[in-house]
């Protein structure tokens, strides 16, 4: 894989970019691209089983904008989605995961 990515030229030229991990306003895809590690189904949205809690997140230029604990899984969602309408202009809701 080393040698790959050493050998691909279309890597070489990006490699050390930080204008791709960030979108034309200026937010990291990280923070609007749900991971396949995503167990919640709502990106931003995570659950700690030691403190029994929610956690919604958003990073906005470099720095937290919303960290904060919730008791329900649902109010951690509309927390998220009301910092999305805020930061990042979203108007659909974050589409949550299915059983």
């Amino acid at each position: 894989m080393k040698k790959q990515y050493q050998e691909n030229p279309v890597m070489q030229k990006f490699k050390g970019c930080s204008s791709n991990l960030y979108d034309s306003k200026g937010v990291a895809y990280a923070s609007i691209k749900r991971s396949k590690r995503n167990h919640s189904g709502v990106i931003g949205v995570s659950y700690d089983e030691k403190t029994d809690h929610w956690f919604a997140r958003l990073m906005f230029h470099g720095r937290y904008v919303l960290m904060k604990s919730f008791d329900t899984f649902e109010e951690a969602v509309e927390a998220r989605q009301a910092a999305e309408r805020q930061y990042l202009g979203k108007t659909k809701s974050t589409k949550q995961k299915t059983n």
